[in-house]
């Protein structure tokens, strides 16, 4: 017996990669709707560009990867490249080449003032409310989980926008119209009915759903912080050899890294805050100076940094760089600072209070029964 790998969600999930949607593909995405929403309820393909050339970067999809003679669906294929802002499983990455397959489904959004009929026909950048007008998934790949992962990784990627400082006007919340069969979809995934809309559009009642977005300002600068005394021995008190560790999301100039432009609304941006990934060892100058002066607060013989590093992943024939998740082991970057400020190649028992730390079984890793590595 063989198995459809269109239809299996495991294998389905593992092809897709979500991006930005390009000009070319505007054709696919109106062939997607068309099939998908009855004609009074189908946005026209002109609308379509229209959002596509304003609003670019809240107009995001789902791209079947698959190989250039098969893209895997059985519909019409595309190409997707290092041009456009991706992600993989929720989690961004880099391409190093361009990848075939196809667009299965697309969300996509405009800003506005007011939650209004009249405003959702133009896109105004300086709304603080995203307004969904489509979330569509074609229908061979319905109840697959794709239209869920679609959403998350919408929502996510709209918090980043939102969050890094690439927005002249910071966004609030999200909003969108759903019919009642919807609603328990999208309660799941983080919305909120809020009363039955006035909106006429088609012939079936309508809800109004909402998501806000969660600032990132307050936390911006709240990193995880720890002494820990290795070596000791629990019945001696004040006995093992101490070392400060620092948990970081991710290296301490990627953490810092903001996007500003005063001059002009920079609603494409989302692009360069994906490719903002820093590696381990691209560490500039002002993340260095903010170790130094973390472990002379310390006053401890050595601080430990420490993040999660990528992973690197097989994506049809490339490899793609991308944060960590549930199926491999999570890896850790870690550096050492002295009380004086300065970085040492090694040091053991700062090391061994890191994984300490790691380990700990208050910290809520996924992955507690596999082993954790520290890079070095």
């Amino acid at each position: 017996m063989t198995t459809n790998n269109n239809r299996d969600p495991s294998s389905l999930l593992n092809r897709i990669i979500f991006r930005s949607v390009q000009p070319t593909d505007i054709p696919r995405c109106y062939q997607i709707q068309a099939a998908s929403y009855p004609e009074d309820e189908t946005a026209s393909k002109s609308t379509l560009q229209y959002r596509q050339h304003h609003a670019a970067a809240f107009f995001r999809c789902a791209f079947l990867v698959g190989d250039s003679s098969n893209p895997g669906s059985g519909s019409p294929g595309g190409t997707t490249s290092t041009s456009s802002s991706i992600s993989y499983q929720g989690r961004s990455v880099n391409l190093g080449a361009t990848l075939c397959g196809t667009i299965i489904g697309f969300i996509c959004s405009t800003r506005c003032k007011s939650y209004t009929a009249e405003a959702m026909k133009v896109h105004d950048a300086s709304g603080k409310i995203l307004g969904i007008h489509s979330v569509v998934i074609e229908e061979q790949y319905r109840n697959c989980g794709v239209a869920s992962a679609m959403l998350q990784d919408y929502v996510a990627a709209m918090e980043r926008l939102t969050n890094k400082g690439a927005l002249k006007v910071k966004m609030e919340k999200i909003v969108l119209l759903a019919k009642k069969k919807l609603l328990s979809f999208y309660i799941k995934n983080g919305f909120m009915a809020t009363r039955v809309s006035p909106v006429v559009h088609g012939k079936e009642q309508w809800f109004e759903l909402e998501r806000k977005f969660v600032s990132e300002e307050s936390d911006a600068k709240t990193h995880e912080c720890y002494m820990v005394d290795s070596f000791a021995d629990v019945e001696k008190q004040g006995s093992g050899n101490p070392a400060a560790v620092v948990l970081l999301n991710g290296p301490p100039e990627a953490e810092q890294f903001m996007i500003k432009n005063n001059d002009s609304d920079t609603d494409n941006s989302l692009d360069e805050i994906d490719n903002g990934e820093t590696a381990e060892n691209d560490i500039q100058d002002r993340g260095v100076e903010w170790m130094a002066t973390v472990a002379k607060e310390f006053n401890q013989s050595e601080t430990a940094f420490i993040w999660p590093l990528p992973h690197k992943t097989k994506l049809g024939n490339e490899t793609v760089r991308s944060k960590q998740n549930n199926a491999q082991p999570p890896t850790y970057a870690i550096r050492y600072y002295t009380r004086t400020g300065v970085e040492v190649d090694l040091c053991g028992h700062a090391t061994l209070a890191a994984a300490s730390v790691l380990f700990h079984p208050k910290k809520k890793l996924k992955t507690r029964n596999k082993i954790t590595k520290l890079h070095f």
